[in-house]
């Protein structure tokens, strides 16, 4: 998986990206024990505000299957980041969960007729 940590209106900070990796670490492990093998990007945007102290952390997931974006402010940068990621998760299991049941719908007429609309017999 391919990962991007961009440190916007501020200095790189190692702290700050270990507790990132940490954290995207969790998502990671997710996503390896879903069905989906394929490649993933995320990418992590931590922005802070020169002017007030409220800070930006903006995730973005994109797999074949969906592109889920997040985001989160506050004062503190680590918080965002935490907060950041956990409504990531509750996405992202929301997402595998819609998937799954979509797979699990039995064929109806309905859906049949839908798919077979342009096909002129």
């Amino acid at each position: 998986m391919k990962r991007k940590i961009t440190f916007q209106s501020m200095d790189h900070s190692e702290p700050i990206e270990r507790h990132a990796n940490e954290k995207l670490n969790k998502i990671e492990e997710m996503l390896k024990d879903s069905e989906w093998k394929t490649p993933m990007f995320m990418e992590l945007w931590l922005k802070a505000n020169k002017q007030h102290v409220h800070h930006k952390a903006e995730l973005h997931l994109k797999t074949p299957q969906f592109d889920l974006n997040t985001h989160y402010e506050n004062a503190d940068m680590y918080f965002a980041i935490d907060n950041t990621i956990d409504k990531m998760v509750k996405l992202l299991k929301k997402e595998k969960a819609l998937l799954k049941d979509k797979e699990q719908k039995p064929e109806t007429k309905k859906k049949a007729f839908a798919d077979d609309k342009y096909t002129l017999s």
